[in-house]
């Protein structure tokens, strides 16, 4: 019965043409050329991962793009004793597309931030840290994808 209920469910999701939200294979009106960044290497090469899917395209409105990534910490509060409770984390980039075209510049600057408590584990802490990163620089992918939509409606 339970199998009945999942096949039923399956079949509704396959023919109401169901696509994820945030699917990284986008269909573009813009084609990335040379892309060069500097700044932060993890973050960089997160941001670079999913900028290698626009250079595949067949567009006439080619671009080139240039991004410097940064990561910023700091500590929010401190206990009794000095040790830091809470820490903020930034992520910041800084984008430039440039239209090989008619050298037209575009340029754009994402942030996003989030604060967490201490956790007296350091391996527990340096991991969610990491998760942290990786969700902030995922979240400014999305902008970024948003932006590059815009960037392509542009002429």
């Amino acid at each position: 019965m339970k199998s009945f209920k999942y096949l039923i469910i399956l079949f509704f999701l396959v023919e109401c043409g169901y696509t994820p939200v945030y699917q990284s294979v986008k269909t573009s009106k813009f084609k990335l050329d040379n892309i060069n960044y500097s700044g932060d290497t993890k973050i960089s090469r997160l941001i670079l991962n999913n900028l290698q899917g626009f250079k595949d395209g067949n567009s006439n409105n080619i671009f080139d793009a240039y991004y410097i990534s940064e990561k910023k910490e700091k500590i929010v509060s401190k206990d009794k004793k000095g040790n830091p409770s809470s820490y903020k984390i930034q992520i910041e980039v800084n984008l430039e597309l440039i239209n090989k075209n008619n050298d037209k510049k575009f340029t754009k600057k994402f942030a996003k931030e989030t604060t967490y408590n201490s956790i007296d584990n350091n391996f527990e802490l340096n991991k969610y840290k990491k998760k942290l990163e990786k969700n902030l620089t995922s979240q400014i992918l999305q902008d970024m994808n948003n932006f590059f939509d815009i960037v392509g409606n542009d002429r």
